[in-house]
């Protein structure tokens, strides 16, 4: 099968030197704030602000508020992709959608602190989404096209462990000042746009090279959101591969508080406590995953075999963490979840870059249809979880969330463990 086919890059392209050092570190600090800046008031202080306007009816509301960003998400980011594909700034093609990209960020996030009905953060939400997903675009299409291959499992593990740390940088934030809310807020978007700009700086940022390009018609648009799996069946895979081991990901994200309450029966007093220990416990391993196996997949020259192993410890982690009726036996399933989480999403990122249709050409665009397969599961796992959990069995603890939570982490596990067997097709990289 060609390269062409697959969507690898071909064997006699020169590669790219790489970013300097000061670039580097630049690059992966501004990954991990703009990571901060969406997933701190996405996990935290959203869930606050929601409570703040509409105590009555938060838990419904957060819902809307936390469907209509994702479906913004999933727009932005491969839209904002393409268009930063197309860009022919003199200050190059990614600095001015990162720039304008945290601009729009931060302006979101001020509505959101200030709205003074549902409908405005509603709004306001949005807006952070569209922006932050457009920062994300440029930065993430930075990997591509200035990483060489031969590094890419080590840098896909920084920016990995970005990802792992930015809940972590962003609750550090808010322990400096506790009392507001809108610090709360703006604090991690205000770091980001320091780091985003300190970036723009020191980026040897790629130009255009000038070629022609199609007028800019809704077809063009529209083919922001698809990569034939036909032509580029490789990269088709690991999407898909993506996909379902994000869907195991998220229901943990999401659920892993409830199944302590409701399976392990840990009193409401104390979840606080515990979920500290567990999330300390599950990001450590996490990272520490995130930067050896990038480092040893980029030495053998090997993806596949580390995603598919990640995705079937996963779906072991989930078998272990499911079944327990312990807090030391979840804290080892959890452990072994975060292991996995770590390689995978390192590994699976340089995979990922290294499959990429049509090269460099439409970087942007394509790794923004590579984050979708990451956001998708914030929309489908919270529609599929209340069918898992109608299934048998209600709480264990009284007056825990009810629900089959040991049957709902068994998916979980199930979907990663398809995940592996997705990534088995790939032909187009070892």
């Amino acid at each position: 099968m060609s390269t062409a086919e697959t969507g690898a890059p071909a064997s006699s392209a020169p590669e790219e030197p790489g970013l300097r050092p000061l670039a580097l570190v630049a690059f992966v600090v501004a990954n991990l704030c703009a990571w901060s800046a969406i997933l701190t008031p996405a996990a935290i202080t959203l869930a606050l602000r929601v409570r703040e306007i509409d105590p009555a009816g938060a838990s419904a509301t957060l819902s809307l508020v936390a469907a209509v960003g994702a479906v913004f998400g999933i727009i932005g980011n491969p839209l904002f992709g393409r268009l930063s594909d197309r860009t022919r700034s003199r200050f190059g093609m990614r600095r001015p959608w990162m720039l304008g990209g945290v601009a729009a960020g931060a302006l979101g996030l001020s509505v959101v602190a200030l709205a003074p009905s549902v409908p405005v953060l509603v709004l306001g939400w949005a807006m952070t989404q569209l922006g932050i997903q457009a920062l994300l675009a440029a930065i993430t299409a930075v990997l591509p096209d200035q990483v060489p291959n031969r590094l890419r499992g080590r840098i896909g593990g920084l920016i990995g462990m970005g990802q792992s740390a930015a809940t972590t940088l962003g609750t550090g934030l808010l322990t400096l000042n506790v009392t507001s809310l809108t610090w709360g807020l703006l604090a991690p978007v205000c770091l980001a746009a320091i780091t985003v700009g300190l970036l723009c700086l020191v980026l040897p940022d790629r130009v255009h090279d000038g070629g022609p390009l199609p007028p800019l018609s809704v077809r063009e648009v529209a083919s922001s959101f698809w990569s034939s799996p036909r032509r580029y069946p490789d990269f088709a895979w690991t999407w898909v591969s993506r996909l379902l081991v994000f869907m195991g990901i998220t229901i943990l994200i999401v659920y892993q508080t409830y199944f302590l309450l409701a399976r392990i029966g840990v009193p409401p007093a104390s979840i606080a406590a515990v979920m500290f220990g567990v999330l300390l416990l599950e990001n450590g391993v996490s990272i520490a995953a995130n930067l050896v196996s990038g480092h040893l997949s980029d030495r053998a020259s090997r993806r596949k075999v580390f995603v598919a192993t990640a995705a079937g410890l996963g779906a072991l982690g989930f078998a272990v963490a499911g079944m327990s009726q312990t807090l030391p036996v979840f804290l080892v399933g959890v452990a072994l979840l975060g292991a996995a989480k770590g390689v995978y999403v390192a590994v699976d990122l340089a995979m990922a870059t290294d499959l990429l249709p049509a090269g460099r050409a439409e970087a942007a665009k394509n790794m923004g249809l590579f984050t979708i397969a990451s956001l998708f599961p914030n929309l489908l796992a919270p529609m599929l979880a209340p069918l898992v959990l109608g299934i048998g069995a209600g709480a264990v603890t009284p007056g825990a969330p009810s629900g089959n939570y040991p049957l709902l982490f068994l998916t979980g596990g199930m979907f990663m463990l398809v995940g592996a067997l997705a990534v088995r097709p790939i032909r187009g990289v070892r």
